[in-house]
């Protein structure tokens, strides 16, 4: 009995140490998802004000921004469809991250159409490890889809801003405050954006 017992609690300590490592896979999933939000949507915001149109003003980035809250959204309603698949579907673009040998097609996380099945809480755990790679190229995905729905902006425009984007978030070291202020400064745009706050809330409703 006592031997029945000690097996059963070191599986009751073994589940529990997987839920542990869980948990903190999905808290530095939330956080990324906060920190690329206030990388690219800052970079963005100050490539539009400094090179579009002769400079995008605080109120049309607003409403650009109103559309990613929109579209994000829309893609939240449904687990059947990923945004980079949305993206892909309406434009032709597929977004791909440097030195991941795979696309979306072949990621059960970004694929409906892969059966994941019950995954035990190791492959979970590798999951959540393997979306936090893609957190950037999801959120891009957003302001891209969003742009195209909105301006007709197609392959060419897109691959210019994002080559901006990653140029202003060079120039200020990623450091995400910096951005932040200098979106402010430089735009007008506070990130207390509403599409900006619903993603912080949503995180820190998970972490609660």
């Amino acid at each position: 009995m006592a031997r029945k017992l000690g097996i059963g609690m070191q599986r009751i300590e073994e589940v529990g140490g997987f839920m542990d490592v869980l948990r903190k896979a999905n808290r530095e999933l939330d956080e990324e998802m906060r920190k690329q939000v206030d990388l690219i949507y800052s970079a963005a915001a100050i490539a539009f004000a400094r090179y579009w149109d002769n400079g995008w003003g605080s109120e049309r980035i607003r409403r650009i921004f109103d559309k990613t809250l929109e579209t994000w959204n829309e893609c939240g309603t449904t687990n059947q469809i990923s945004m980079i698949q949305m993206l892909e579907n309406e434009s032709g673009i597929e977004l791909r991250i440097p030195d991941m040998d795979k696309g979306w097609r072949e990621l059960a996380y970004l694929n409906s159409n892969i059966n994941m099945g019950r995954m035990s809480a190791a492959q979970m755990i590798y999951m959540r490890q393997r979306q936090k790679k893609w957190i950037g190229a999801m959120l891009m995905a957003c302001l891209f889809l969003s742009l195209h729905r909105k301006y007709g902006f197609g392959k060419d425009r897109l691959v210019r801003l994002m080559g901006q984007i990653h140029e202003v978030e060079a120039e200020f070291n990623f450091d995400r405050k910096k951005l932040v202020e200098a979106c402010r400064t430089e735009t007008g745009v506070n990130l207390q954006h509403k599409f900006c706050e619903q993603i912080r809330r949503e995180t820190d409703e998970k972490d609660c």
